[in-house]
């Protein structure tokens, strides 16, 4: 897949958002407790994320030290990407992320001051499989049809059918299927969903 498939897909993706709902649960039905989980972010819907992304526990992870552009083919802008311990001791290579790898993004700004929103990536069951991922992004800045709602709400669920109205596979895992496939898909060791594994 090169960059125009994968824009592509994105804008696919996009259009199917337009009739989306202003529900904001993931896959379980219900916003959900925060976990306080320092290394895994809640898969129950995006309010449970918001409230864990509230107390910083990523932070702590292995991160990008500052905010940079968008790496081709990413259509994120300037952001900052953070992995957990499941990821950064996974070995270089092809093999899959163990269940509970996930990564958070911020959003920031286009001067790359401010977080406007984020993106966050759980491998929730076993197998190299669309549907073996959670996916979540709130970015307010987007237009319609990728925006859902004032809250900017993007991406909700488990690829590949369920979300935020059945879009997830083609926002986010229609990119995020390409990575490690080609020099075109390639950024830090990139494999199994992941592009950038922060050391």
């Amino acid at each position: 897949m090169n960059y125009r498939a994968c824009a592509a897909a994105l804008a696919m993706g996009l259009a199917a958002c337009s009739s989306s709902s202003s529900n904001t649960t993931g896959s379980g039905g219900s916003s959900g407790a925060a976990t306080a989980d320092p290394q895994l972010p809640p898969t129950s819907g995006y309010q449970a994320i918001e409230a864990w992304l509230a107390k910083d526990l990523y932070k702590q992870w292995h991160c990008e030290a500052a905010p940079h552009a968008a790496r081709s083919p990413s259509p994120h802008g300037m952001n900052r990407i953070c992995n957990n311990a499941k990821v950064t001791a996974q070995p270089a290579g092809p093999g899959e992320y163990p269940v509970g790898a996930a990564s958070v993004k911020e959003l920031y700004d286009d001067a790359g001051k401010n977080v406007i929103g984020y993106a966050v990536a759980v491998h929730v069951s076993a197998g190299k499989d669309t549907s073996n991922w959670y996916w979540a992004e709130r970015n307010p800045v987007l237009g319609a049809p990728a925006k859902n709602g004032s809250a900017g709400l993007v991406a909700d669920g488990v690829g590949p059918t369920e979300g935020v109205s059945g879009p997830t596979d083609k926002i986010c895992t229609g990119c995020h299927t390409g990575a490690g496939s080609d020099a075109a898909h390639t950024t830090t060791d990139s494999h199994d969903f992941v592009y950038t594994h922060v050391p």
